[in-house]
């Protein structure tokens, strides 16, 4: 097994040259690398570590915007950046946690404060009226008539009249979340 050393230009990387060629040649070779360098990092410094769900594409780009605002020299600063490239990888991981948990908590508390708050007879009362509506006017006069009785089962979400509701807004290429939406404008 080899301990490749990248010869580089800088003092360190002479210095470090001039170490290794005193050590035992059996076990040391300097030479250029015969790699592709990129691959080289790869090798020497690991895949990144990533969480799942991180994107691999955003910590490449962010460590080739460090490798080219650096210019490194030598394999220590190569090190150096690894390093950095890291640290700064979990310092943005670490802020998209906290926002996440600051969203969610804030989601939390305005769940709970409109569920105190909220008339929900009111606003189930405005949905089934809404709902009616869109039903009568998509539905034949034959159904049309039991469509506010349906409008009102499905406002107060019982599960046979929210599938019934469902299937037929379904058949004018509608889903309950369009008609949430157009009811609130």
């Amino acid at each position: 097994m080899y301990n490749v050393v990248r010869v580089g230009v800088s003092l360190l990387s002479r210095v470090l040259v001039a170490f290794v060629s005193r050590t035992d040649k059996s076990k040391t070779e300097i030479a250029a690398p015969s790699i592709p360098e990129r691959a080289q990092r790869l090798v020497l410094f690991g895949p990144p570590l990533l969480i799942e769900g991180e994107d691999a594409a955003a910590y490449d780009q962010l460590l080739a915007r460090i490798f080219a605002a650096v210019k490194p020299v030598d394999i220590i600063d190569e090190i150096f950046i690894a390093d950095f490239a890291s640290l700064e990888w979990e310092a943005l991981r670490l802020r998209r946690l906290k926002w996440s948990l600051i969203r969610a908590r804030g989601l939390k508390a305005l769940e709970d404060f409109m569920g105190e708050n909220l008339d929900y007879d009111l606003y189930s009362e405005n949905f089934a009226d809404d709902l009616a509506e869109i039903l009568q006017e998509n539905l034949p006069e034959v159904q049309a008539k039991d469509a506010h009785t349906l409008a009102r089962e499905c406002a107060q979400n019982k599960a046979d009249a929210v599938d019934k509701v469902a299937r037929i807004l379904a058949g004018i290429e509608l889903d309950m979340d369009e008609v949430r939406d157009e009811i609130r404008q």
